[in-house]
Parts: C-alpha cells; structure tokens; sequence
C-alpha cells in the first residue's frame, strides 16, 4: 500500500512537472512570436518611413528640376501663346515609386496613399502632354519651313492650322501644370507631416 502511495505521489508530481514544463514551453514559443511579430512591425513600419522619405525626396528633386526648366516656361506664357520650347523626355523619372509599387500599397493611410498614386499618374499625364507639344512643335517648323522655300499658300495655311495647334494645346498644358502643381505641394505637405524630414520620423505639425 504504501508503495502505490508513493507511486501515486511520483506520479502526480511528474505529471505536474511536465505540465509546467509544457506551459513553460508554451509561453516560451508564444513570447518569441510576439517579440518576432513586435521585430516584424517595426521594420516594416521603418522601412515604409524610409520610403515615404524617399518618395518625398524624389518629388521635391524632380518639381525642382522642371520648375528650373519647363516649368517656368510654361508659368511663364501668355494666354494665347504656343509653347516653342522643346522639352527632351529620355528616361523614366520615377524610379523610386516604380520600384516600390508593392510596398506603396502597404501603406495603411488611405488617403496619403491614394495621394502618392494620383499625384505620380498626373505627373506622367504631364510628361505624356510634353511630349505631344514637342511632336507638334515639330510638325509645325516643318510645315513652316515649307512655306518659307515655297511661298505657297496651301504650305502657309497648313504652317498656319499648326501653329493654331500649339496654342490650343499650350492652354492644355498649363492647366495640367497647375494642377499638378497643386498636387504636388499638397503631398509634399502631407509627407512632411508624417515626419519625413524629421530623424526619428516624428509627426511634424
């Protein structure tokens, strides 16, 4: 009797020291899941930090250019004036937002990323409207070159209807660039808020 008392006892207090050591196990397995999880979020959140820096850094580099260029052309015209200004458009602008279109979808603000989205799709809207002003510019000096050798008048109607092209299309073209203008400010606004500017990635009022 005495031996199945003891038994017993080495029985219960072996089952309850797999129990804890279980439990233990348990709650060892569960922590590093959380701390893996907590380490996950926290480099998912620096990384998207990181690119909204550099999504703000490639705006600001390239409104910067074009306002240095094109930009203060276009700013600069009259109503009822072509562009005649040539624009070379060689490379893809956006290599920062190309490269990280999945990562942009993560973004959990809503609206910051349909922000991101539309102002990048204006931005080679108007790339795509220089583009068309360049071609037509050069239809036009060749239709005006014609008519200068020929002097004829279906060559000086043709340099004409051209050149009425142009100006049409210059008031299309400084639509677009004040409204991505717009745009742009506003991201770049947003952007800074979120604390792009700011090391530790601190909301900026």
């Amino acid at each position: 009797m005495a031996d199945f008392v003891w038994n017993a006892d080495a029985l219960l207090s072996s089952g309850v020291g797999a129990f804890i050591g279980s439990a233990l196990t348990l709650a060892g397995a569960w922590l590093a899941h959380s701390l893996e999880k907590q380490e996950s979020a926290r480099k998912d959140a620096e990384h998207l930090l990181g690119l909204l820096q550099a999504i703000h850094d490639e705006i600001e580099t390239l409104w910067e250019s074009y306002l240095a260029t094109a930009g203060a052309q276009i700013e600069a015209l009259r109503d009822g004036n072509p562009m005649l200004m040539y624009w070379p458009l060689t490379q893809d602008y956006f290599t920062i937002y190309n490269t990280n279109a999945f990562f942009i979808g993560k973004i959990k603000d809503h609206d910051l990323r349909k922000q991101i989205v539309a102002t990048y799709a204006k931005a080679r809207g108007l790339i795509d409207s220089y583009r068309m002003n360049n071609d037509l510019l050069q239809k036009w000096e060749y239709a005006h070159l014609l008519f200068q050798e020929s002097q004829s008048e279906l060559h000086k109607a043709n340099a004409q209807a051209r050149y009425q092209s142009l100006i049409q299309y210059a008031s299309s073209l400084k639509k677009s660039h004040t409204e991505l203008k717009s745009m742009v400010s506003e991201l770049l606004r947003r952007l800074r808020k979120e604390g792009v500017l700011s090391p530790d990635g601190a909301t900026k009022s």
